[in-house]
């Protein structure tokens, strides 16, 4: 959608204002610009009366991407598809994306990963040992997350899967999922991206996948079939899963006393409603308490991680915002279901005395010698 035919949906937005309070851009940096409705206004102001894309309005269009805006505005406004298509609109007429930006693109478009400085031959080595087939019905999808920063993740999952008896396989060439591409408003990368990935897990037979990532989790969900008009490919996070087995009996823990608060992925909670089933694995830790923050579910706040490519110390500056409402609780520690939001949230929690624990990891050490045979 072009932004001058954006004009109709733009005007659902009363000004209300009621956003702004909620949004973390907002609420560090205090520009009125910054604001979910300030972006709003100027994008109609653009889309009306402005001929040449501007940069300062594209510049800030690159937020957090937490969708608390709109999951909190009265009026029901798309606020985050008009973020996309409006970046995508200005990029085609002129708009510039920032130079680190353009550099992660560059990188996925050469190496198949976000991560600059990382090759798509190492991409692989958490999965060289673990004998896991590149054909298969069920493939894992480690992400760069899990490929590079934390190849303990997959491994989890494999070790899960496996203990639950669900047979899944690798597929070496996996590249990307393009999430900084379509957040850039890079379409035809995306879809490039999107294509490439569809095309090799159908060469592999894979019906369904499985992926301990958020933010991967909701790209290939979300995103991809809004590309892909044929994608068929069922696509699952770990926490589904393995939330399903606690249902049914076939996964149970051992105890771990403590504290804890959960916090809610922007891409998994809001994105794709996934709220309860991790809620549901950690009540099902015999002495484990759960006590929740001042915001959760629909109204989390966001770790902060995605703008770590564009400016590590406002990522920061929202992470800390978020583990705040942890500490003011009086927790021990978070518990997240997003490899992303674990790293993002255990950067910003290293001068507390909070534990941060990615909840695969968690599921593993209690439930390695309780899982029914």
């Amino acid at each position: 959608m072009r932004v001058d035919l954006q004009k109709k949906i733009m005007r659902h937005c009363g000004s209300c204002n009621f956003c702004r309070d909620f949004c973390p851009m907002y609420q560090q940096l205090g520009s009125e610009l910054d604001s979910p409705g300030g972006k709003l206004r100027a994008l109609r102001a653009y889309a009306e009366k402005m001929r040449k894309p501007p940069q300062e309005l594209l510049d800030r269009l690159y937020c957090a991407d937490c969708r608390r805006c709109e999951a909190i505005c009265p009026a029901g406004v798309p606020v985050t598809t008009i973020w996309h298509d409006a970046k995508a609109s200005l990029l085609a007429t002129g708009g510039e994306m920032s130079e680190n930006l353009m550099k992660v693109l560059e990188w996925i478009d050469q190496e198949g990963t976000a991560f600059i400085g990382y090759e798509a031959d190492d991409r692989t080595e958490w999965a060289e040992d673990l004998e896991l087939p590149p054909e298969s019905n069920t493939a894992i999808f480690s992400g760069c997350m899990g490929s590079y920063y934390y190849p303990d993740q997959p491994e989890i999952v494999v070790d899960m899967l496996d203990k639950l008896k669900i047979s899944a396989g690798y597929v070496p060439s996996e590249q990307c999922c393009g999430l900084f591409n379509y957040w850039a408003g890079d379409d035809k990368g995306f879809e490039a991206v999107a294509r490439k990935n569809y095309e090799m897990f159908k060469k592999a037979g894979v019906d369904h996948i499985v992926t301990g990532c958020g933010g991967c989790f909701g790209t290939l969900a979300e995103h991809y079939p809004h590309f892909i008009p044929e994608f068929d490919i069922k696509i699952h996070h770990t926490v589904e899963v393995l939330a399903d087995s606690v249902r049914n009996g076939v996964l149970t823990f051992s105890g771990k006393e403590g504290t804890y608060t959960f916090h809610d992925s922007c891409h998994l909670g809001r994105a794709l409603g996934i709220f309860e089933p991790p809620r549901e694995i950690i009540r099902a830790v015999p002495g484990l308490e759960l006590v929740e923050m001042a915001n959760h579910h629909e109204d989390s706040a966001c770790c902060g991680g995605f703008l770590t490519v564009l400016d590590p110390d406002l990522a920061d500056m929202v992470g800390k915002s978020r583990v705040q409402e942890a500490v003011d609780i009086g927790v021990d520690g978070i518990i997240t279901e997003c490899v992303s939001c674990y790293k993002s949230l255990g950067y910003s929690a290293r001068e507390t005395n909070l534990e941060v624990i990615q909840l695969d990891e968690l599921i593993l050490d209690l439930a390695m010698s309780s899982v029914r045979e």
